[in-house]
C-alpha cells in the first residue's frame, strides 16, 4: 500500500475512531460534528438557536450539548440581554476544535505505513517500542502492587473500556483471558501485524506478566483474545 493511497469513507471513520480510542477521547458522531461546526462558525449559540438550525428537538439538543460539555468540547457562558432572562450560550473549546480535525482520518494510516516501510529494523523497532510505552502509560496505575492478577486484569479492562475498547474478561479457564470483541485498530492491522505486537506489549507492560495471543481478528476470528500468564487470583 502506498502512503498516498486513498482512504475510503468507511475506512476513514475507522481510523478516526482508532485515534480517539488511543487518546482516550470521546468520539463525536455526525450530529455532534454538525453541532460543533455550527457553533464554531456562528461564534456561539443558545439551545433555541441550535434546535432551529439542526432541526432536532430541544431534548435531543440538550442531551448532546450536556455530553459535549462533559467531554470539554463545549463551554457555557451566561449572557444577559436587556430585561429578558439570561441566556446560556455555548462555545466550542480547543478540545472541540481538535475533535473536528479531518486530518486524523488518513494521518494514522499514513504514519503507520511510513513506520512499516522503514528499512532500518532498529529504527523501526525503536519507534514501535515508543508507541507501546506511550500507550502503556495511559493504562498503568501505580497502586496495583498488592492486587491479585484477577484484580489487575479487571482494572485494566475497566480502564480500556472507558477509552472506547470493546473488551471483556473471562476467568473460566486456568488463566485469565482478555477478549476484545472487535479490533480497535482495524485499518492499521490491515497494513501489517505490528500493531498486534504493540498491543500485546502494552498488556504485558501494564500487567507485568507474559501475554499469549490466542486469537486475532486480523486472522479471521471474531475476536482478539489474550491469555494472561501468571497465577490467577
Amino acid at each position: 500500500m502506498q502512503a498516498g493511497s486513498l482512504v475510503t469513507a468507511e475506512a476513514a471513520r475507522s481510523v478516526r475512531a482508532s485515534f480517539f480510542v488511543v487518546s482516550g477521547m470521546y468520539v463525536p458522531d455526525e450530529r455532534d460534528r454538525d453541532l460543533l461546526k455550527y457553533l464554531h462558525r456562528a461564534g456561539g449559540a443558545d439551545i433555541q438557536t441550535l434546535c432551529a438550525v439542526l432541526d432536532i428537538t430541544r431534548t435531543a439538543v440538550r442531551a448532546r450539548v450536556d455530553r459535549l460539555c462533559r467531554e470539554a468540547f463545549l463551554r457555557m457562558e451566561t449572557r444577559s440581554s436587556g430585561r429578558g432572562r439570561p441566556r446560556q450560550v455555548y462555545f466550542v473549546t480547543a478540545e472541540g476544535l481538535h475533535a473536528l480535525g479531518e486530518d486524523y482520518r488518513s494521518l494514522a494510516v499514513v504514519l503507520w505505513e511510513v513506520i512499516s516501510e522503514i528499512a532500518d529494523e532498529r529504527l523501526r523497532n525503536s519507534l514501535l517500542a515508543g508507541i507501546r510505552d506511550r500507550l502503556a502509560r495511559r493504562f498503568q496505575r501505580s497502586s496495583e502492587e498488592d492486587q491479585t492478577i484477577r484484580e489487575q486484569v479487571d482494572g485494566l479492562a475497566d480502564r480500556m473500556r472507558s477509552c472506547g475498547f470493546n473488551i471483556e474478561t473471562d476467568f473460566s479457564a486456568d488463566l485469565p483471558i482478555l477478549r476484545e470483541t472487535n479490533c480497535p485498530f482495524p485499518m492499521l492491522a490491515e497494513i501489517d501485524d505490528a500493531i498486534c505486537d504493540v498491543e500485546k506489549g502494552v498488556l504485558e507492560q501494564v500487567l507485568g506478566t507474559e501475554i499469549t495471543v490466542r486469537h486475532r481478528c486480523r486472522d479471521g476470528h471474531h475476536c482478539c483474545e489474550f491469555e494472561v500468564g501468571g497465577v490467577s487470583g
